[in-house]
């Protein structure tokens, strides 16, 4: 089943529009999976501005969209310069060797957070994103 035009058309414009873009299961104050909670500590330890959707209210037809856009369909994932850089643990594993630091263009930490580090109270990216 191909996926819906309109909503295709709609996430091709924010990876236009946002450098680096998140879909998660909730929001970056209040992740909804453990796996989002982690990809969102990743871009707040190397402070990053990003955009985020969240991916719950529209799941299934965002599956459809992502899976024929990237062939990926599980959340969270993460996109940069339009492209799919991967979910959860491939993004930890790049945040390790600093090769997420270098597509990112900034500077890699010196210490890196265990996986599960709390949110920071001053999060970078900006308003969650709507789809509708």
């Amino acid at each position: 089943m191909p996926a819906n035009p309109e909503l295709k058309q709609k996430v091709e414009e924010l990876l236009r529009d946002n450098k680096v873009l998140l879909f998660m299961k909730g929001t970056p104050e209040m992740p909804r999976c453990g796996f989002s909670m982690r990809l969102v500590g990743v871009l707040e330890q190397l402070g990053v501005e990003y955009g985020a959707v969240d991916v719950l209210p529209l799941l299934d037809p965002l599956r459809e969209v992502t899976g024929e856009l990237a062939d990926w369909r599980t959340f969270p994932q993460l996109y940069v310069n339009g492209g799919l850089v991967g979910g959860c643990d491939i993004v930890e594993e790049m945040l390790e060797t600093g090769e997420l630091a270098g597509l990112l263009e900034v500077e890699q930490p010196e210490v890196i957070a265990a996986p599960a580090a709390p949110e920071p109270a001053d999060p970078q990216q900006s308003p969650p994103l709507k789809l509708g």
